[in-house]
């Protein structure tokens, strides 16, 4: 008795090794297996191959007479025709305001076989992609051909459409301006609904769609241009006026125009390095914060400048080397910034571009009501400036100035 209770646990054993064994094997070929997608399979999108051939139950049943006047459906006649044939048994697809163009002719047969068929929902192709295509030749172009593709239509159109009726264009399955896009994107829905500094961009006709197309593009985030300061200045090549206040934005097109020496994201074309495009809560829908007023305690967390520059420029109060705007070792950017009541950046420099002055210094500032001139003069070691806070004062790397109070 005890040498077979010994045999039967060493056969238990030996039996869920063996299956620990498989399942290794298993999970290691997996790991090992990682699927990449080739081109048909991205045109077609998800198959929907059935395990077994789906059969339509009327023909399942042997009974042609079902749907056909001659028995054994010979002759291919009808008893009537699509889709009041279908609606005998189907509830009708055709309800709402906007009717795909098949089920309106009644053409059920263009995209289901009433018979059987290798594939789900009785449909003639192997894919929904796949059959779409097949009458949207443009758009199956456009999956062949484009290599940046929107994952919901990459896996199938009926994610977005539906392929028979609905109430909205195109037969979405919500309005595809911007409600269709929240049913997937809903950070971006709470974001653009409590952020203090909106883009008015959303507030356009087309909404996401005035930026993005919502099947693909050959470039990032599914941009409608190269680049997405192109894109900005589609809108921002005009003055505009904010919502909130009345304020006028300036014509940024035109200001980089006439100023031909670009900050460093403007000449990567990369307005959004800076700039949140869905709206922020900060000044100019700044992806990080900066002062909104012309004096500001400095803290660098409070500029956005210092995601590139380095704070040092700033807090140093003497330097040989952290920056060039220095009276022989005494650092002028510590002197005007870094204090209780420091200027902000913007009250020297432009954040765009400009053309009379080096380091990207503005010709004229903007203190309250007034906009004076910087009078800015550059020298080989240094320069001088006389805006309106002060007389002309200089500085010199080599050779310090002392200039009068």
């Amino acid at each position: 008795m005890k040498n077979k209770k010994y045999y039967l646990i060493s056969l238990l054993i030996g039996f869920m090794l063996f299956n620990f064994s498989l399942y290794a094997q298993e999970t290691k070929d997996g790991a090992t297996s990682e699927k990449t997608l080739t081109e048909d399979e991205i045109f077609y999108g998800t198959p929907l191959r059935s395990d077994t051939k789906v059969v339509h139950p009327p023909y399942a049943w042997g009974d042609c007479t079902t749907c056909h006047t001659d028995g054994d459906g010979g002759d291919g006649e009808l008893i009537m025709d699509p889709p009041e044939l279908c609606s005998m048994c189907h509830t009708p697809k055709d309800d709402k305001k906007w009717i795909h163009g098949p089920v309106g002719a009644g053409a059920c047969t263009a995209c289901h076989n009433p018979h059987e068929s290798d594939n789900a929902k009785l449909l003639v192709a192997s894919s929904i992609n796949e059959l779409c295509n097949s009458c949207h030749q443009a758009k199956g172009e456009f999956l062949h051909n484009t290599t940046n593709i929107h994952p919901p239509v990459q896996d199938q159109c009926t994610n977005c459409h539906d392929p028979h009726t609905e109430d909205h264009e195109f037969q979405l399955k919500a309005d595809g301006k911007m409600d269709l896009c929240v049913m997937c994107h809903t950070e971006k829905e709470v974001w653009v609904n409590t952020v203090t500094d909106k883009h008015g961009a959303l507030d356009k006709p087309r909404k996401c769609l005035e930026c993005h197309d919502p099947h693909g593009s050959e470039n990032p985030k599914f941009l409608i241009t190269d680049t997405n300061m192109e894109l900005c200045l589609t809108c921002h090549s005009e003055k505009l006026v904010t919502d909130e206040t009345g304020y006028v934005l300036a014509d940024i097109g035109k200001h980089l125009d006439k100023n031909p020496d670009w900050h460093g994201p403007i000449l990567w074309g990369d307005c959004a390095s800076c700039h949140n495009p869905h709206g922020s809560n900060n000044l100019r829908m700044l992806k990080k914060a900066f002062p909104r007023d012309f004096y500001a305690k400095f803290d660098e967390k409070n500029y956005i400048c210092f995601q590139c520059h380095e704070p040092e420029k700033i807090q140093d109060e003497f330097t040989k080397d952290m920056t060039n705007f220095r009276n022989g070792e005494h650092n002028m950017h510590y002197v005007h910034v870094n204090k209780e009541k420091g200027r902000s950046c913007r009250a020297c420099h432009d954040f765009h571009g400009t053309k009379e002055y080096p380091h990207h210094l503005r010709k004229k500032t903007k203190f309250g009501k007034i906009n004076f001139p910087m009078r800015f003069i550059e020298t080989e070691d240094g320069g001088s400036c006389a805006p309106a806070c002060h007389a002309r004062r200089h500085y010199d790397r080599i050779t310090p100035i002392e200039n009068l109070k």
